[in-house]
C-alpha cells in the first residue's frame, strides 16, 4: 500500500511539472499573439497548447482521485490495524488480570522500571507506588530476597543465561502474604551486555496453599498411620506373646510326656534288673533300657536342632556321592512298596553342613513320608542350586544356595495341619511320633544358614524344601584313617556333675584308661601346674562358675599347644564358640563305644599334630 501511494504522488508531481510546462507555453503563445495579431499561426499554437492544457488537467484529476482512493485505502487499512492492536492489547490485559499475572519491564542501563496496572493490583500498590528495583525487592519477604537477588545476579553475570524463574513471597496489604513466580527474558546489546529484562509475575498463592495443606494432610495420616501400625503391633506382640505362652506350655507338656515315658522303662527297667538273675531277662531290660537312653537322647538332639543350640560342624559335601549312599541307606530302610529316586543336578555346588545332621534331618523327612504313603508310593529327594536375591524368600536370603526338595505321594496335609508343621511337638500321628521330625528339619536349616519351606494338599503329597548355603569350597574326598593304636590314657576328666563324672571314670577304667577327675577347670589347672601331665583332657562344656570347658581349652592352648582337647556337651553349649573352638565334641549321652571311638580319634590327632 505504501508503494501505490508514493507512485501516486510521483505521478501527481510529474502532472503538475507538465501543467507548469503547458502554462508557461499558453503564456509564451499569449505575448507572442499580442505581438502578432491577426496572424494565423499564431491562433494554430495557441490552439495546441489548449488541447495539450486540457489533455493535462484530465490527466491530473485522474491521478488526483487515484491518489484519493489510495489515500482513503489506506487509512482503513490503518485505522483496521490500530483496532485489531488495541484488541489485542485488551485480550493481553484480560488474560494478564483473569491469569493473575502483572507485567514488568527493567530498563538496565537507566535502571528504570514499569509495572503494569495488573502487577499494582497484584501487589496492592497504588498509583503513588514509584516502581523501581528496590521497591520491587522492598516488596519480597526476607527469607526468599536472597534467593532471588542471587538469581538475577547469576543471570546477569552468565551470558549464556536468557531467561530467570523465581518464585518469592510478598507482602499485600490486604490479603496478607502471596506467593508469586516471576518468570522473564533478558535482551542484551550489540556488545553482549545486559539491556532490558521484561517479564510476568504469577499469583500461585492458591496452588502454594494447596500444597502445604497436601503436606499437613499427608504428614497427619503419616502420624495416624504411624500410631495405628504401633498399636497394632503392639496388638500382634501381645498375640504372638500369647501364642509363645500356648507353643512353650504345648512344648514342655511334649517333653514331659516323652521323658516320663523313657524315665519309666528305665527306671522300671532298673527294678527289675535288681530282682532278676535270669540272664536272658536281663539282658532284654538292659536292651530295652539302652534304647529308652539313645530316644532320650534323640529327643534332646532334636530340640537343641530346633532351638538352634546344637553345634553343628559344617563342611562341604559333595553332593552326588553323599546322596547316592542315603539313597541306598533309605531304599533298605523303608518298607517295599516305597521307590526311593535321589537327583542331583550335574552341575550342583558343594553343600556346606553338617553332614550327620543333614543325614538326620533327611532320615526324618523320609520317615514322615513312609508314614504319608501307608499304600507304598514313590520318595523323591532332588537337588539343584539356586540363587536367591531377597525378594522371592519370606526369610529374605540372599546368595547361593543348594535347594534339597524332599517330596512325597502321600495323603498330604490339610490346610489346619500345614499351617503347624513345622511346630514342635505337633503331630497327627495319634499314639506314635514325637512331632520333632519337621522341626528338627526346620531348626537345622536355619541353623545352617537357610531356610525350610512346605507345601501340601491333600490328596496329592508334600514337599519339603530345604535352603542350605553353598559351600566356599569344593569338597575333599576324605584322606584314609590312620588306625590309631589302642594303648592306656592318662585322662584327666573335668565335670562338675558327681554322679555323671563317676561314671565316666568307670567306663574309661573299664576301657583300660587311667582317668583322674577334676571337679572344674580351675582345679584342673591347678593339678597341671603341680605336675600332672596327662595324655588327653576330657571337659564338659557348661559349668557354673568364672570358667568353662571353652575357657580351660583356650587356656590350655595357649600353655600347653601340644595337650589334645576333647569336649562333651548334653546342652550343646553356645554353639558359635564351639564351632569356633574346632575342638572335637562328644554329645552327651553317649556310649562305652562312642567314647572309646573318641578317645582314639583325640589321641591319633595329638599325635599328628
Amino acid at each position: 500500500m505504501r508503494s501505490a501511494l508514493e507512485e501516486a504522488h510521483a505521478e501527481s508531481a510529474r502532472l503538475t511539472v507538465r501543467l507548469q510546462a503547458m502554462e508557461q507555453r499558453l503564456a509564451a503563445g499569449r505575448a507572442l499573439a499580442s505581438a502578432r495579431r491577426g496572424a494565423e499561426d499564431d491562433d494554430a499554437v495557441i490552439g495546441e497548447a489548449f488541447e495539450d492544457l486540457w489533455s493535462l488537467t484530465a490527466e491530473l484529476e485522474e491521478a488526483n482521485a487515484r491518489l484519493a482512493r489510495e489515500t482513503a485505502a489506506r487509512r482503513a487499512e490503518l485505522a483496521a490495524v490500530d483496532a485489531a492492536l488495541h484488541e489485542s492489547e485488551e485480550r493481553l490485559r484480560l488474560a494478564h488480570r483473569y491469569a493473575g499475572a502483572g507485567a514488568w519491564e527493567w530498563d538496565i542501563p537507566a535502571n528504570t522500571v514499569t509495572w503494569s496496572a495488573e502487577y499494582r493490583d497484584m501487589l496492592g500498590l497504588g498509583p503513588q507506588a514509584q516502581p523501581t528495583m528496590e521497591s520491587w525487592m522492598g516488596g519480597m519477604l526476607s527469607e526468599d530476597r536472597e534467593a532471588v537477588e542471587r538469581a538475577i545476579r547469576r543471570m546477569l553475570q552468565d551470558p549464556d543465561m536468557s531467561e530467570i524463574e523465581v518464585e518469592y513471597r510478598a507482602r499485600h496489604p490486604g490479603k496478607g502474604i502471596l506467593w508469586l513466580s516471576g518468570r522473564g527474558r533478558l535482551q542484551r546489546d550489540a556488545e553482549g551486555n545486559p539491556w532490558r529484562l521484561t517479564g510476568l509475575s504469577i499469583d500461585i498463592t492458591a496452588r502454594k496453599r494447596a500444597e502445604i495443606a497436601l503436606r499437613d494432610a499427608n504428614e497427619n495420616l503419616r502420624r495416624e498411620v504411624e500410631k495405628e501400625v504401633a498399636a497394632r503391633e503392639a496388638a500382634q506382640a501381645g498375640v504372638t506373646q500369647t501364642l509363645k505362652l500356648e507353643a512353650l506350655g504345648r512344648l514342655t507338656g511334649g517333653i514331659a510326656h516323652d521323658f516320663n515315658n523313657l524315665l519309666a522303662v528305665v527306671s522300671a527297667g532298673i527294678s527289675l534288673l535288681a530282682r532278676t538273675e535270669d540272664p536272658a531277662r536281663r539282658e532284654r531290660l538292659t536292651g530295652s533300657i539302652a534304647t529308652a537312653s539313645q530316644r532320650g537322647a534323640d529327643l534332646t538332639r532334636r530340640l537343641l536342632t530346633f532351638a538352634r543350640r546344637q553345634a553343628l560342624r559344617p563342611e562341604p559335601i559333595a553332593l552326588s556321592p553323599w546322596m547316592g549312599e542315603l539313597g541306598a541307606m533309605l531304599s533298605r530302610s523303608l518298607q517295599a512298596d516305597i521307590a526311593v529316586e535321589i537327583e542331583v543336578a550335574e552341575d550342583a555346588w558343594p553343600l556346606h553342613a553338617d553332614p550327620s545332621e543333614l543325614e538326620l534331618a533327611l532320615t526324618n523327612l523320609a520317615l514322615n513320608a513312609r508314614d504319608a504313603m501307608p499304600r507304598g508310593g514313590t520318595l523323591r529327594i532332588a537337588a539343584r542350586n539356586t540363587v536367591l536375591d531377597g525378594t522371592e524368600d519370606p526369610d529374605g536370603l540372599r546368595g547361593e544356595f543348594l535347594r534339597l526338595d524332599v517330596s512325597d505321594t502321600g495323603t498330604g496335609m490339610a490346610p489346619e495341619v500345614l499351617a503347624r508343621a513345622f511346630e514342635p511337638f505337633f503331630t497327627t500321628k495319634a499314639g506314635s511320633g514325637s512331632g520333632l521330625g519337621l522341626a528338627h528339619a526346620y531348626g537345622f536349616a536355619r541353623q545352617s544358614g537357610g531356610a525350610a519351606r512346605v507345601r501340601s494338599q491333600e490328596g496329592h503329597g508334600t514337599c519339603i524344601t530345604l535352603h542350605l548355603p553353598r559351600a566356599a569350597e569344593e569338597a575333599s574326598a576324605p584322606a584314609p584313617a590312620e588306625a590309631a593304636a589302642e594303648r592306656p590314657l592318662r585322662v584327666l576328666v573335668v565335670e562338675d556333675e558327681e554322679a555323671v563324672a563317676g561314671l565316666v571314670l568307670d567306663m574309661m577304667r573299664h576301657l583300660g584308661h587311667a582317668p583322674v577327675h577334676a571337679a572344674n577347670p580351675a582345679t584342673a589347672l591347678e593339678m597341671l601346674v603341680r605336675g600332672l601331665e596327662p595324655d588327653l583332657v576330657f571337659t564338659d562344656v557348661l559349668m557354673p562358675g568364672g570358667m568353662d570347658g571353652l575357657d580351660l581349652a583356650r587356656h590350655l592352648k595357649e600353655g600347653r599347644p601340644a595337650l589334645p582337647v576333647l569336649l562333651t556337651s548334653g546342652y550343646g553349649g553356645a554353639p558359635a564358640r564351639v564351632a569356633e573352638a574346632g575342638l572335637p565334641l562328644l554329645r552327651k549321652p553317649y556310649t562305652l563305644g562312642a567314647l572309646r571311638d573318641a578317645l582314639t580319634a583325640a589321641a591319633a590327632g595329638r599325635k599328628a599334630g
